[in-house]
C-alpha cells in the first residue's frame, strides 16, 4: 500500500510560526507513515529601485508545480503567502484540481476547513490589561500591514477596547507596520509627531515588531517598562528572549499542526463531522509591561555559538556568489552548487531543471509555467562535498521527481523550492531534510545563486554577441517593440519617474489572426502583427511604452494628467487601424480588441489585479466585435 501524501503550502518557512508548525506537521505525518511535499518560497519586498514584478510571479508560481489530484490533504497558511493575489490564485487551483481535504492555517475561504485563532479577541484582552490593570489612557498601537490576513481583526480587537473604555484614538495612534523589526524607528517618529509625549503604552500585532520598539525606546533613553510599556503577539522564542521579555500572546504552533491531524483522523474515519477549530491562547505576562519577571533562557556558551554559526554562514554567503562568478560553465556551476549544498543543513537534495527542448516550453506563443517533462539533472548529499551524483534523468513534471526516488522504506520530507529568473521558471530545487532537521538562512542565498547561475549559462549560450543581450531579452523579435521582460523593466521606470500622474494599463488583442494564418498563411499573420505593433507604436506619446506579450497579445501603458487620456488613444487606435486596413489592399480587416483599466492610486501591489481587469474589459469587447460579424 502506497503512503499517503500532505501537500503543505507556506510561504517564508525560516520565521518562527511556519518552522515550529511545519517541523511538527511532518512529526505528525511521520509517525503515521505519510510523505510530505512542501511547497515553499521566498516572500515579496519592496527595495528604494521598486518591486521586482517579475520575480513576484517567478516566486508565486511554485503553486502551479503540484499535481493536486495525487494529494490526500493538503495544508496551506494562506497568510504567509505575502504577494499579491497568491492566495487567491492557490484557492482557484484547489478547487479546480484537488480530491482531498484543505486546511487552512489562521485563516482561509468559508468553503476549506480552517484552524484558527481569534485575532480580535486576543488584541482586545491585551488592550484591556492596560486600560484595566495598568490604567493607562494614553495607548499607541503598531499594526501589521493593512491588507494582510490578520492585522484588520487583531487592530478591531484594539480599537473596540479602546472605544469601551472611552479613549480616544488619534490620527497618531496606529501606525501600519511590517511584521518585522525595522520600522521601529518610523514607528516612534509617527508616535511622537515632533513632540516628546510618549505613550503610556505600546501594543504591537507580533512580537517582532514589539522587539523593534524596545529597541527604538532605548535608543531614545527610555526604559522598558518604566517609562513606557509595550507587548507583543505570538510568543515566539525571540520574544521571550529580549531584553526586556516581552508581555504577549502566546500561541504554540505545533498546536495548529496537532488539531489538523486530529480533524484527519476523525475524516478518514469517516466520523463525518465538520472539524474546524478556534484554538485557544495565552495571555503571557512578562517584564515589557511589568507584571512579570524577566526571563533568562539561554547561557552565554549557547549565544556564543549562535553567533558563531551566523557569523559562519555570512561568510559561505559571500564565497558561493565569488565562486559562481568564477566559474562560467554549466557543468562548474552544478559543482559549486554541490559543494554549498552541505551547508543548507539538510541531508540530500535534488537539482530539477525544465526541459528547454520541448517544443512548446518558453515559446511565446504558449507562455508555460513548467515543462511538461523535467530533468533530475544532480543529486547532492551532505556528506559528499567534493563530487555530486550526475543522473540527467528524464521524468514527468506531475511526479515530482522519478519514481524510483519516491520509493522509500521510510516516510519522506520533500521541501520544494522554484529555481527562476523573473517570471521565468528554470526548475526547482528539492531538500529532503532528516526527521527534525530543516533548512537554515543560508537557503535563500543559495537559491537566488544558482538561479541566477543557470539563468546566466543559458543568456549565455542563447547569444553569442554579449553587447546585444539586453536589447535581445527586452525585444520582441518579430514587431521590434518591448516582449513581457522589456515591458516590465519599462513599466517599473514609468511608476519609478511618473508614480503621481494618471497611469492606465492597455490590454489588445488582435482579432481573427488564427484565421488570417489559416487561410492566408503566416507570412500574412506576420504581416498584421507588425502592422498592429507599428500602429500602436504611433499611437504613444513620449514616456508612454507598449509590448508584445506572445502570440496576438499586446500591452500598452499610458501616462497623462488628462483623465481623457484613455479615449483619446481608443479612438486614434481604432482609426488608425481601419485606415491601415483599407491602404494595404488586404482582402482582410485589420482589427484589434482593446481592454482599459486606470492603476488606482498607483499601488504597484494592484498591478496584476490591474492587467486582469484590462484583459477582462478587452474579452468583453472582442466578444462585441464578434457578434456583429455574424
Amino acid at each position: 500500500m502506497e503512503r499517503k501524501r500532505i501537500g503543505l503550502f507556506m510561504g517564508e518557512i525560516s520565521q518562527f510560526f511556519q518552522k515550529a508548525c511545519g517541523m511538527r506537521i511532518i512529526e505528525l505525518a511521520h509517525e503515521r507513515n505519510m510523505d510530505v511535499f512542501f511547497y515553499t518560497s521566498f516572500g515579496s519586498y519592496a527595495s528604494p529601485y521598486g518591486r521586482n514584478l517579475l520575480s513576484e510571479m517567478g516566486k508565486k508560481n511554485i503553486i502551479h508545480l503540484p499535481n493536486y489530484s495525487a494529494l490526500d490533504a493538503i495544508i496551506v497558511q494562506p497568510g504567509s503567502f505575502d504577494i499579491y493575489g497568491m492566495d487567491a490564485e492557490f484557492f482557484r487551483i484547489v478547487r479546480k484540481n484537488a480530491k482531498c481535504p484543505v486546511f487552512c492555517l489562521q485563516d482561509g475561504p468559508e468553503d476549506f476547513y480552517k484552524v484558527s485563532v481569534e485575532n480580535r479577541d486576543c488584541m482586545y484582552r491585551m488592550t484591556k490589561h492596560f486600560i484595566e490593570e495598568h490604567k493607562f489612557t494614553k495607548i499607541c498601537y503598531m499594526s501589521g500591514p493593512f491588507n494582510s490576513k490578520d492585522s484588520p481583526d487583531r487592530l478591531k480587537g484594539f480599537t473596540d477596547a479602546m472605544s469601551e473604555a472611552g479613549l480616544t484614538i488619534h490620527d497618531h495612534s496606529v501606525y501600519e507596520g511590517n511584521y518585522w523589526t525595522t520600522r521601529g524607528e518610523q514607528a516612534m517618529d509617527f508616535f511622537l509627531n515632533g513632540t516628546e509625549d510618549y505613550p503610556e503604552a505600546i501594543i504591537c500585532a507580533n512580537d517582532y515588531m514589539a522587539i523593534s520598539i524596545c529597541d527604538a525606546l532605548k535608543k531614545r533613553g527610555k526604559r522598558v517598562p518604566e517609562d513606557v510599556c509595550v507587548s507583543g503577539f505570538d510568543g515566539i522564542l525571540e520574544g521571550q528572549q529580549n531584553e526586556p521579555s516581552l508581555t504577549t500572546i502566546t500561541i504554540r504552533p505545533e498546536d495548529f499542526a496537532e488539531k489538523i491531524f486530529d480533524a484527519l483522523d476523525e475524516l478518514w474515519a469517516a466520523k463525518g463531522s465538520r472539524p474546524d477549530t478556534d484554538l485557544m491562547n495565552e495571555l503571557t505576562l512578562r517584564r515589557s509591561c511589568g507584571c512579570g519577571k524577566q526571563q533568562v533562557f539561554r547561557g552565554y556558551t549557547e549565544s556564543a555559538r549562535a553567533i558563531r554559526d551566523t557569523d559562519e554562514l555570512l561568510r559561505e554567503a559571500g564565497k558561493i556568489i565569488a565562486d559562481y562568478q568564477n566559474n562560467k560553465e554549466f557543468e562548474n556551476s552544478l559543482s559549486v552548487a554541490n559543494y554549498y549544498f552541505s551547508f543548507l543543513g539538510c541531508d540530500n537534495g535534488y537539482l530539477c531543471l525544465c526541459d528547454e527542448n520541448e517544443p512548446t516550453f518558453k515559446s511565446v506563443e504558449q507562455d508555460k509555467i513548467y515543462s511538461d517533462n523535467m530533468i533530475l539533472v544532480q543529486k547532492m548529499n551532505i556528506n559528499n562535498m567534493a563530487h555530486a551524483e550526475f543522473i540527467n534523468r528524464k521524468f514527468f513534471r506531475s511526479d515530482i521527481l522519478p519514481p524510483e526516488y519516491l520509493k522509500t522504506d521510510k516516510p519522506q520530507i520533500y521541501i520544494v523550492y522554484p529555481l527562476y529568473y523573473k517570471n521565468s521558471e528554470l526548475g526547482y530545487l528539492i531538500l529532503n531534510p532528516a526527521l527534525g532537521r530543516w533548512p537554515n538562512a543560508l537557503t535563500h542565498l543559495y537559491i537566488n545563486a544558482l538561479s541566477a547561475a543557470i539563468e546566466n549559462y543559458y543568456y549565455q549560450s542563447r547569444f553569442l554577441e554579449l553587447s546585444k543581450i539586453t536589447m535581445l531579452s527586452q525585444t520582441d523579435a518579430l514587431t521590434g517593440i518591448y516582449n513581457r521582460r522589456g515591458f516590465e523593466s519599462g513599466l517599473q521606470e514609468i511608476m519609478e519617474f511618473f508614480g503621481k500622474k494618471r497611469i492606465s494599463i492597455i490590454s489588445i488583442d488582435m482579432d481573427n489572426l488564427k484565421w488570417i494564418n489559416d487561410t492566408y498563411g503566416h507570412a500574412e499573420g506576420d504581416f498584421a502583427l507588425k502592422k498592429l505593433a507599428e500602429i500602436l507604436k504611433s499611437c504613444l506619446k513620449k514616456n508612454e511604452i507598449c509590448a508584445r506579450f506572445g502570440g496576438d497579445e499586446f500591452s500598452a501603458v499610458l501616462v497623462s494628467d488628462n483623465p481623457g487620456r484613455e479615449d483619446e488613444f481608443c479612438k486614434e487606435f481604432d482609426s488608425a487601424m481601419k485606415k491601415a486596413g483599407e491602404e494595404s489592399g488586404k482582402s482582410y480587416t485589420l482589427h484589434a480588441s482593446v481592454g482599459v483599466c486606470e492603476l488606482k492610486g498607483n499601488d504597484t501591489r494592484q498591478i496584476f489585479e490591474c492587467m486582469q481587469i484590462a484583459d477582462k474589459r478587452m474579452y468583453e469587447n472582442k466578444r462585441e466585435f464578434k457578434k456583429k460579424l455574424s
